[in-house]
């Protein structure tokens, strides 16, 4: 289902210090990419040493303000995650010293400080296998380090992004809604959960509250985003065209299989098995993969 994540007013940063600890100098540390974090592999490498990485802040962090989320566009209030997990995407993890604090800035800013590569999950539930701690951070001049800098600007102010961001949310549901549950109360007031029926994700299809699907399952969901996204640069990010329209045949396929019947039910498990649960995931998969290397790549 769609996650709710709470968000943290940005407004209660301003309240905070801004970090001051001695993190490892930048000219000691290893420049990272966000691309980088695409495989774990080339972060493993770097684990124990000074690293550097330039991003922006997400406006959800503890009100403590002892780590922060960094990503690579701004205006963002919560972490990207995987979708249907709470693995994060697209997103850093930022530890400050011990005892020290992060204050917030929305400007762009160069985080110093030691890779750790470890299983971890935080206050807020995000788990992540890697993160720099024992940093600091300085404020960049963004349109001085990158020629896209003002269509990420656009990009990032639109919207456009995060909305496609939570598109896949939808398409995992369409290709994997027999993994999903769903609960309700019992007569003893005990919670009774169950896998989803056909029924059920017609429902959720035709739902227009926050936990529904309706505006994703509307006919003008794809063509609109496309429209967004030519409407921010006509010919400049036909890459990103591509993706969403690989989506949309990969949404079609599913509701295809979906409205054809094509699963068994085992009634000993009262669930419900997909007779291309394989070939839909990895359809899945295959264009979020595109779409992941797409927002990475916007290094700045």
């Amino acid at each position: 289902m769609k996650k709710i994540l709470a968000i943290s007013l940005a407004a209660a940063f301003l309240l905070l210090a801004g970090c001051s600890g001695a993190a490892p100098g930048e000219e000691d540390a290893t420049a990272l990419k966000f691309t980088d974090a695409v495989s774990l592999e080339t972060l493993t490498a770097l684990d124990g040493k000074a690293v550097s990485i330039v991003g922006y802040m997400a406006t959800l962090s503890p009100l403590s303000g002892k780590f922060l989320y960094l990503m690579n566009m701004p205006y963002q209030s919560c972490p990207f995650c995987v979708p249907n997990t709470t693995q994060l995407a697209n997103t850093m993890a930022v530890y400050a010293p011990e005892g020290q604090t992060f204050g917030y800035t929305d400007q762009a800013i160069r985080v110093t400080g030691t890779l750790r590569i470890e299983d971890y999950t935080d206050e807020y539930g995000y788990a992540y296998n890697y993160r720099i701690a024992d940093a600091s951070y300085e404020i960049v001049d963004l349109a001085a380090l990158s020629e896209d800098y003002a269509l990420w600007q656009s990009i990032a102010s639109d919207g456009v992004v995060a909305e496609i961001n939570s598109m896949f949310d939808y398409l995992h549901f369409l290709c994997q809604w027999t993994e999903y549950q769903s609960s309700y109360t019992g007569e003893d007031g005990s919670e009774v959960v169950y896998f989803l029926y056909p029924g059920d994700v017609e429902m959720y299809l035709q739902d227009t509250g926050p936990y529904g699907y309706a505006q994703e399952a509307g006919e003008n969901y794809f063509p609109g985003l496309i429209e967004r996204i030519r409407a921010i640069s006509a010919n400049g990010l036909e890459d990103l065209v591509s993706i969403v329209e690989s989506s949309q045949q990969v949404a079609d396929t599913a509701l295809a299989e979906l409205r054809a019947g094509n699963y068994t039910y085992d009634s000993a498990a009262d669930k419900y098995a997909l007779q291309k649960n394989e070939d839909l995931y990895n359809e899945w998969y295959d264009v979020y993969s595109q779409f992941a290397l797409w927002l990475a790549k916007w290094e700045i």
